[in-house]
């Protein structure tokens, strides 16, 4: 004859982990900046990816999106809000420092 276990309760299975479940993913380790470097993200505008001005690529790193959603973003606000589109976006160019 073999043995079967014996069946387990509800609390005694939550117990258990499966062997499918993985722990939690931990963030990715971000060192302290370098003395003299500010602890916070500062809006700049990139110079690596500018076809104009770098305004856009700089807002999307900020955001931590794809450069692409907000240049077409800010076509549609120019377009839309004809004047105060195109105002904008040259203030932000003149306002954010460059990288």
């Amino acid at each position: 004859m073999s043995e079967q276990p014996a069946p387990q309760g509800p609390d005694e299975q939550s117990d258990r982990q499966s062997p499918t479940t993985s722990p939690t993913p931990q963030p990715p380790y971000q060192a302290p900046p370098p003395p003299g470097q500010p602890h916070y993200r500062r809006l700049t505008r990139t110079s690596w990816d500018a076809p104009i001005s770098g305004v856009c690529g700089g807002i999307a790193r900020y955001l931590g999106v794809d450069p692409t959603v907000v240049r077409v973003i800010a076509v549609i606000a120019a377009v839309v809000t004809f004047p105060a589109g195109l105002i904008a976006y040259l203030v932000m160019w003149a306002v954010i420092p460059q990288e």
